[in-house]
């Protein structure tokens, strides 16, 4: 009888010496769509990487090194036609600020979704995001994260423009999709900034 309760002692000592099991997520690629509304329909401009990983560990604030940042060369979306990428190349001034830039400053897990705080840079202008909400999901054998943001032109210190390629006029709103693949499995190094 005296055997139950040491053992149940050593359980729970178990439990309070052990570090806390590190729960983290492999970014292996990522996919950023940046959609608007226009007179004539919508406007999908995106851009993917599956280049390159980095880890990402949850349920903490990230120290500055731990980050995942992404830079995303504004010049590289692809918008459907070149008149179209033109346009949205100006719309951002790419020429003053080539990139776009993301950081997740931390992410966690609540139930099934992930929240996570993001520092958003674009036409010059850092935008910090709190509660954004990522939902899993799985298509063609792969896991992702995914994130609607929704923007105004105004938010981020740009015009709408008036018209696209001369042909129609663009919604003040804007619509940033933000998917990452994602795996649980441990990644072979640590990565502080990717490039996609």
């Amino acid at each position: 009888m005296l055997l139950i309760p040491i053992l149940l002692a050593v359980a729970a000592l178990a439990n309070v010496v052990s570090p806390p099991k590190e729960e983290f997520v492999v970014v292996k690629g990522s996919k950023i769509t940046v959609q608007a509304a226009t007179s004539l329909g919508n406007i999908n401009c995106s851009y993917s990487c599956n280049s390159q990983q980095d880890t990402l560990l949850l349920n903490t604030l990230l120290l500055k090194k731990d980050r995942l940042k992404v830079t995303i060369p504004v010049n590289q979306f692809g918008c459907g036609n070149p008149l179209l990428n033109r346009d949205f190349q100006q719309t951002l001034n790419a020429k003053e600020y080539p990139n776009i830039r993301i950081e997740v400053m931390s992410l966690k897990k609540v139930g099934k979704e992930y929240k996570g705080a993001l520092k958003f840079e674009v036409g010059g202008k850092t935008i910090m995001m709190d509660d954004v909400s990522f939902n899993m999901f799985s298509a063609q054998g792969a896991t992702y994260m995914k994130s609607n943001i929704c923007l105004n032109f105004t938010e981020i210190g740009l015009k709408a423009p008036k018209k696209l390629g001369g042909l129609f006029k663009v919604d003040e709103e804007l619509q940033i999709i933000v998917e990452l693949q994602v795996s649980n499995k441990a990644a072979p190094q640590f990565l502080t900034e990717s490039v996609i």
